[in-house]
This record gives structure tokens, sequence and C-alpha cells, in this order.
């Protein structure tokens, strides 16, 4: 999941090139390219990607031929359905720190460089921010990725809660340009390393079978927040005059999303017992 997410982060790269085609033919245009660019990237490149394993003939290792018919649609036995997880706390739990992530993150990225231009930090400093903030976050897809293939991921969330919080408090501080590096510090790897653990909790908490639909509900109450974040944030700055009360309110909001973490149930005993035959080494996949 760590690798994965990485190409998130080094979308940072195309930060100086988006600027650079503002600069020369207006934000429009700009879009314009960037869409053909997907046209001709994504559209293809989504045609390679593979869906169970199972379908492939690769299974766990001691798996029931029995349970196989998962190849064809069936659920592992043993694993909750949607509604079953949607009646559980741990659900709801994942989902509200999910939509906090986002509402800080889309907040952040969408009004760093005005933040910073409004405290009186340069336009070249201000986009170096930009395009370091995914880039840094690259050390937290990683990171905390391979932290929660080693420990409780409910302790190594809470940390990544606990550093963006302390990011965010260091955002609200800036007057001097050294203070950009611890933020980009804190911020930016618990910002990244966060969407790691997101997928690997899911699969740990409710399986594979309904994966797809249970990260698309906890994405659509992500999305909440990614529309409340840079909307307050620019509410803020429209009538407070500034930012720095909003950093500090979203600074807040990590508490409780420390609060919801350590209140999530540590996943049932057939569900570990799972986790261990399908994690195994000699797993087919």
């Amino acid at each position: 999941m760590g690798i994965v997410a990485c190409g998130f982060g080094a979308g940072g790269l195309l930060v100086p090139v988006i600027v650079r085609l503002i600069d020369l033919h207006t934000w429009r245009t700009t879009l314009i390219i960037l869409g053909l660019g997907m046209w001709a990237l994504g559209v293809p490149l989504s045609f390679v990607i593979r869906n169970r394993p199972e379908q492939y003939g690769s299974f766990p290792d001691g798996t029931d031929p029995a349970e196989r018919s998962f190849s064809h649609g069936g659920d592992p036995k043993g694993e909750p359905n949607v509604k079953e997880v949607l009646k559980g706390k741990n659900f709801w739990a994942i989902g509200v720190t999910e939509a906090i992530r986002m509402m800080i993150g889309m907040a952040v990225v969408t009004h760093v460089m005005p933040y910073l231009s409004s405290i009186g930090i340069s336009r070249s400093t201000s986009a170096f921010v930009a395009t370091s903030i995914p880039l840094f976050s690259i050390i937290g897809r990683l990171g905390f990725g391979w932290l929660g293939d080693i420990f409780d991921k409910r302790y190594v969330l809470a940390v990544a809660y606990f550093l963006l919080g302390t990011g965010m408090l260091v955002f609200s501080s800036i007057h001097l340009n050294w203070l950009i590096f611890p933020f980009l510090i804190l911020f930016s790897p618990a910002f990244g390393g966060i969407l790691s653990l997101r997928g690997a909790i899911v699969r740990e908490y409710f399986g594979r079978a309904s994966f797809g639909r249970i990260i698309g509900l906890i994405l659509g109450l992500a999305a909440i927040g990614g529309v409340i974040g840079p909307s307050a944030a620019g509410w803020t700055f429209d009538n407070l005059g500034g930012y720095r009360p909003i950093w500090f309110l979203f600074a807040g909001t990590t508490v409780i999303a420390l609060m919801l973490i350590f209140r999530l149930e540590a996943p049932s005993r057939g569900q570990k017992a799972q986790l261990t035959c399908e994690n195994s080494p000699k797993a087919t996949f």
C-alpha cells in the first residue's frame, strides 16, 4: 500500500510544471492540457489493472477449495458484508478520522501558497513548499506502511495523527522561512502515511470481500471533509483577515481523530486467524 501510495506523492513533481504552464498559457488552457494528459495516460493505464488474484488462479495457502467461490464473487467465510460493517462503530470511527485527514490536507494544499504569500513569504518559496508537501509525504507513505506491518496499526495511525496535528501548529506559526522545514518534516509524512494505513486497516478489520465498497464509502465520508476544509479556510481568511484561527482549529480536530482511533476495537480472533493465513510468507499472492 505504501509503494502504491507513493504515486500520489510523486505527482508533486508536476507542481512547478503546472505553475509554469499557468504563467505561459493561463489557468484555463492549463486545465485543458491536464485533461488531455489524463485521457492520453490515465485511461490506457486503467486497462492494465487486474481484479482479484483468485480470478487468475492464485489463492492463499490453506484455503479450503469449497471457499474458492470468492473468485466468482462469493464472500470468504467469516468476513462481514457491507450491511454488517455499517452497523459497527469501527467503520464510522475510521470514516470520521479519514474525513478529518482530508479536511486538513485539502485545506493546506489548496491554500498553502495564498497563506504563505499573505504572511510575506515569496512566491518562489511558496511554490517550493507546495511542491515539497507531496514529495516529503513519500517518506510517510513508505515508512508508516512499513511500520503498520510490524506494529499494531491503531498505534501507528495514532502517531501519524499526532504528527499531523503538531505539523498544523507549526504551520499556523510560520513567520520565518526556517519554520517551513519542521512543518514539512512533521506534516507531510504524517499526511501521506495515513493514506497508506487506511487501506491496510480496512483490509484488517473488514476483509477483502467488500473491500472496494467499504473503501468507497469511507472515501465518500472523506470527500465531505475535503469540501469543508478548503471552504472553511477561505471563509476564515475572507472574514477574519487571516488563516491562523482555522489552522489552530484543524490542529484541534486531530485530537478527535486520536480519541476515535483509541476506541477502535481490535479485529476478532477469526479475522486475525484469516489474516495470519493470508499473510503467510508461503502465500501464492
